[in-house]
C-alpha cells in the first residue's frame, strides 16, 4: 500500500499495517531541500509550496499534505487538484471553540468568563456556526478530513478548568464533530499542552482523533492508548528532542511513541507538534530512519 492508501485506512474506519507519517506543517524546505522561493507574489509562493509538498511525499513518504493556507478552502482545492492523486488532503479549522487566548486577550477573555458569562456563550454560538459553515466549504473543496486546531493546554493543565470546559467549549466541540460525520469526514483535535483533566470531556464529543501527545505538556501516549484504545493517536515524538542533533534520545522517543502508539492500532506517527523554523533537517532525519527500522523499511 502507498502512504496515501494506509493512511485513508484509518478513515475508512480500519487500522492500517503500516502507521503513516505525515506533519501539520513543515517550516524548513531551505534547510532540508535547499529549496527557496525566489518569486514574491502569492501565485509564486502557491507553487514554490506545491513543490516542497511533492517532495514531502516523494522523498519523506508523507501520508497526507496541507495547503500552504490549510485553513482556505481556496488553497485547499488547490492542494487537491495539484496533489490529491498522491496524498490525501486535509482541511483545518481554528476558530471553532474558545482555546488558548494570546497573552494581550489573557486577562479580558477572563474577566468575559467571570463576569459576562451569557455573552461569551454568545461569541461562542458564533464562533460554532462560522465553523460549521467553513468545514462545509472545505468539503466541497474537496478536503479529505479536518483538523481542528484548539489549543487546550498550558504545559501543566488547561486553560480553563475542566467544569468551564464543559459549558463553554465541550458542546460547541460536539457540534463541529458532528457536522464532519454528517459530511461524512473524520475530525482529528490538534491541542498542545496538559490536557489530562479534560480528555474526557473531549473524547466523548465524539471526535476521531488526537494530534500532540505533548510530552512537554505532560502526556504520556501510553496512558492516553490505555484509556482510549480505539482512538487514532498522533505524535507523540517530543519536538524540544528535535530542537538538537542526539541521536539515541531521538530514537528512542520513536520506538516509544511507535510501541505504545503504534504498530497495529490506529496511529499517525509525527512530532508533537510541526517540523518548525530552526529544527535541524538531521534531527527529523533520525527521526525518519529510526521510524523506517521499526517498520522494517
Amino acid at each position: 500500500m502507498t502512504p496515501k492508501q494506509q493512511l485513508q485506512t484509518l478513515p475508512d474506519g480500519g487500522t492500517p499495517a503500516r502507521p503513516p507519517h505525515w506533519e501539520l506543517v513543515f517550516q524548513i524546505p531551505g534547510d532540508m531541500f535547499d529549496m527557496r522561493c525566489t518569486g514574491s507574489t502569492e501565485a509564486d509562493y502557491d507553487a514554490f509550496h506545491l513543490d516542497v509538498a511533492a517532495r514531502l511525499i516523494e522523498e519523506l513518504h508523507w501520508a497526507a499534505t496541507p495547503a500552504r493556507n490549510a485553513y482556505s478552502p481556496t488553497h485547499v482545492a488547490q492542494a487537491k487538484a495539484a496533489l490529491g492523486d498522491r496524498a490525501l488532503v486535509p482541511g483545518y479549522e481554528g476558530q471553532g471553540v474558545f482555546h488558548m487566548p494570546s497573552g494581550s486577550d489573557m486577562m479580558d477573555f477572563a474577566i468575559r468568563l467571570f463576569e459576562r458569562p451569557e455573552d461569551i456563550l454568545a461569541e461562542a454560538r458564533a464562533k460554532c456556526e462560522a465553523a460549521k459553515a467553513n468545514l462545509r466549504a472545505m468539503h466541497d473543496a474537496g478536503a479529505d478530513f479536518f483538523v481542528l486546531t484548539y489549543d487546550f493546554g498550558f504545559n501543566n493543565a488547561p486553560f480553563i478548568s475542566p467544569a468551564q470546559f464543559d459549558w463553554l467549549c465541550a458542546p460547541f466541540l460536539a457540534e463541529i464533530v458532528a457536522t464532519a460525520h454528517d459530511l461524512g469526514k473524520i475530525a482529528i483535535l490538534h491541542s498542545d499542552g496538559c490536557i489530562t483533566s479534560i480528555l474526557d470531556a473531549i473524547h466523548a464529543t465524539g471526535i476521531d482523533g488526537y494530534q500532540s501527545v505533548d510530552p512537554q505538556g505532560h502526556m504520556d501516549i501510553k496512558s492516553v492508548r490505555e484509556a482510549y484504545p480505539d482512538w487514532l493517536l498522533m505524535g507523540n515524538v517530543p519536538c524540544n528532542l528535535l530542537q538538537d542533533t542526539q541521536e539515541e534520545p531521538i530514537r528512542e522517543a520513536v520506538r516509544y511513541a511507535m510501541a505504545e502508539g503504534g504498530v497495529g492500532r490506529r496511529f499517525i506517527l509525527s512530532t508533537s507538534n510541526c517540523i518548525f523554523a530552526g529544527m535541524p533537517p538531521e534531527s527529523y532525519r533520525i527521526m525518519l530512519d529510526e521510524y523506517e527500522t521499526l517498520l522494517g523499511a
